[in-house]
């Protein structure tokens, strides 16, 4: 049986469930911005910037319900992102951010597409059919990446235009100019954030992720991932920790908290495979502790 530790489990879990809340988010109102309506919803709150010289919150216009029902929230909301840093590090990001999880399913995807197509051509040797390039696999395969990536953005348009406009738009079949172009943006949005960005998204752009990393890089008590140099002689030197980071980091080669490192417990997982569960040299841990130094690791991990 494969090992599945519960904190993949429950990683996995929390990131599913923050990702469809993402999805979710213009439906209940939570947030979005209808830009041809001129009208912003945070928490339910309705905020009108429509030309008509009147600017009206919800419920009576009272501009103080969107303020205290809907500006802050977001404030507080915001202002604690660098405790939870301070003390977490960019924990957050690892766990919930919706970014990072669509992130991780394109490297899913892409990472068993070689696998899936040397099954697909398997299965037509066994059956007798011809060899070479299969034009009905590369075909399914497009259609399901632009199945995904359209859907997603259907999704995410409706933070730009009323959910309902949407649905309307969707179910009759005629699409207005506006919903293609929103699709569209957010289409190329995707794609360029994943091909181009995405490291340099998560830890140069995101503000949610500077707001913690800085705070997490500065605090003596971070959460952070740590490495066992009482016991290095035991690592293989598989690369395996290494090889699951999507933040492209090292972890058994850093000496201080890297401000990247979205303690996402990849690392340790992989470890954990090679070594055996009990054998990992890579944890979770507060604070500095056992974590490695050049000496502790020099022999161990081979420098580039």
């Amino acid at each position: 049986m494969k090992y599945c530790p519960t904190r993949y489990v429950l990683r996995r879990l929390t990131q599913g469930i923050f990702f469809v809340l993402a999805l979710l988010t213009p439906v209940f109102d939570i947030f979005r911005f209808d830009i041809s309506a001129m009208e912003l919803y945070l928490f339910g709150q309705l905020w009108s910037f429509a030309p008509k010289g009147e600017y009206m919150s919800g419920a009576g216009g009272d501009p103080a319900n969107f303020i205290f029902r809907g500006l802050i929230p977001c404030i507080v909301l915001f202002a604690s992102l660098p405790f939870w840093g301070a003390v977490l590090g960019r924990f957050l990001c690892g766990w919930f951010c919706p970014v990072g999880a669509t992130l991780e399913i394109g490297d899913f995807i892409s990472n068993h597409a070689a696998e899936l197509k040397k099954s697909w051509l398997d299965w037509k040797h066994n059956h007798g059919f011809a060899a070479g390039k299969s034009i009905f696999y590369r075909v399914i395969e497009s259609l399901f990446y632009m199945t995904a990536l359209l859907t997603v953005s259907v999704f995410l348009s409706g933070l730009l235009m009323s959910p309902s406009r949407i649905w309307h738009e969707v179910s009759s079949l005629k699409l207005s100019p506006l919903f293609i172009m929103i699709v569209f943006g957010i289409m190329m949005l995707i794609v360029f954030t994943y091909i181009l960005a995405r490291r340099l998204f998560c830890s140069y752009i995101c503000l949610i992720g500077l707001t913690q990393m800085l705070p997490a890089a500065a605090s003596p008590i971070s959460l952070r991932i740590r490495f066992d140099k009482k016991r290095a002689s035991m690592c293989t030197n598989c690369r395996q920790c290494e090889k699951a980071c999507f933040m492209g980091l090292k972890p058994r080669a850093q000496r201080r908290v890297d401000t990247k490192c979205v303690n996402c417990g990849k690392c340790i997982t992989a470890c954990e495979l090679e070594l055996g569960r009990e054998n990992g040299l890579l944890s979770y841990g507060f604070g500095a502790g056992d974590r490695n130094d050049s000496k502790t690791t020099e022999g161990v991990v081979p420098s580039d």
